[in-house]
């Protein structure tokens, strides 16, 4: 199924889901709000849940998660949530070059949970 997020008709389609992964989805600004609302219409009622993997790219992140808070949804951030990935990130930003423009907020992706 293709979503496409600034679109009238999301409103009216019945599908909801338990989770929807989404990755590099929030580096656009002028589509937050269209990706805001998918979510709202699309997750379920209950324990359903919205899995984003995202680096924080200057305040992009940040304004997707204000626009989420306005939309009525909720969110946590992890940086930390998996050993081998964590481990990593560590050795990138401690001057290991086998990726020489390695950035974090550029580059690394936070784990956000997205919930009504």
């Amino acid at each position: 199924m293709n979503l496409h997020w600034n679109q009238e008709e999301i409103s009216n389609m019945s599908d909801s889901y338990d989770i929807i992964v989404a990755s590099d989805c929030t580096f656009f600004k002028e589509s937050h709000k269209g990706l805001a609302q998918t979510l709202k219409f699309r997750l379920k009622n209950g324990s359903s849940e919205a899995i984003f993997l995202s680096p924080r790219r200057g305040d992009s992140l940040d304004k997707f998660l204000g626009i989420i808070e306005q939309s009525g949804l909720h969110f946590s951030i992890s940086e930390n949530y998996d050993a081998e990935v964590w481990k990593r990130h560590q050795e990138l930003t401690n001057g290991n070059d086998s990726w020489p423009n390695y950035e974090m907020d550029h580059c690394y992706p936070v784990l956000v949970r997205i919930t009504l």
